[in-house]
């Protein structure tokens, strides 16, 4: 499903880049099929530069600060949280059937006989070398251990690849990018409520929320028809063009274009 929504998201960005492009030509060119060839092959250039310059700029690994914020607030609501156990519980319940609690852990048993562990270790202190091994050493027979933590030493990486298990860091970022958004199953963030200050991006965010693309493509899909029944003139392009970017933008800004890492658990 998720495959599915990404390519129709492509198709609807590309088709709305095809009807900017061709509302011009058409407009300029006096042959339609050199209008719809030429279309086709700028949108097809500009899909392409987009694509690479996504890959060159390595987007796909970095946190919103609103995403930062609510993952750090998140984890200090577990930090208070008496039943941490249980949230997890929970959240690995809403997608996997054979789920278990432990004092101090879940555990997830799959179709396969293999068997995932899920440690909430919610302190302040970054976990250490010790910590793992206490963790590894209190678990036994399973295939893989999930470790979710506040941060950890990028040298605990190098050192938990010669344990004989599969031990899986997750600091508090890590952690809201792929569980509490994989699962969508979220802590309740019990934090005071901040004063909402509007600006300049809060106004962007309504203009250019998702939900409004669709507004903006009907109006300019209307204005296009009716350009076949009036004489085409330059207020029908611009206007048009204008709805057409404006739905562009709705669909691909503050965009999640990051790789989550898929079957955590």
């Amino acid at each position: 499903m998720r495959k599915l929504l990404f390519i129709l998201q492509i198709f609807i960005k590309c088709s709305l880049i095809f009807l900017i492009c061709f509302i011009w030509l058409r407009f300029i060119l006096d042959s339609l099929w050199l209008a719809i060839i030429l279309s086709f092959a700028i949108t097809l250039t500009i899909e392409l530069i987009t694509v690479m310059f996504k890959r060159s700029k390595g987007i796909k690994n970095s946190l919103k600060a609103k995403e930062k914020e609510d993952a750090e607030n998140m984890f200090y609501s577990l930090l208070h949280d008496k039943n941490k156990v249980d949230f997890f519980y929970n959240l690995a319940k809403s997608r996997h059937q054979n789920v278990s609690k432990n004092k101090s852990y879940v555990l997830l048993t799959h179709a396969d006989e293999s068997k995932v562990a899920l440690v909430p270790f919610i302190k302040i202190q970054n976990i250490s070398a010790d910590a793992v091994l206490d963790i590894f050493s209190s678990i036994n027979k399973v295939d893989k251990i999930v470790i979710v933590c506040n941060d950890y030493d990028s040298n605990l990486t190098a050192f938990i690849k010669n344990l004989p298990c599969d031990i899986v860091l997750q600091n508090k970022y890590e952690t809201y990018e792929n569980l509490y958004k994989e699962y969508d199953f979220y802590p309740q963030i019990i934090t005071p409520q901040k004063k909402v200050k509007h600006s300049f991006k809060d106004f962007l965010s309504f203009s250019f929320n998702r939900t409004r693309a669709k507004g903006y493509i009907i109006s300019a899909i209307m204005l296009f028809i009716l350009s076949f029944f009036v004489q085409m003139s330059i207020y029908y392009c611009v206007i048009a063009s204008l709805l057409l970017i404006f739905a562009l933008i709705s669909l691909t800004y503050k965009q999640n274009s990051k790789k989550i890492e898929s079957d955590l658990l």
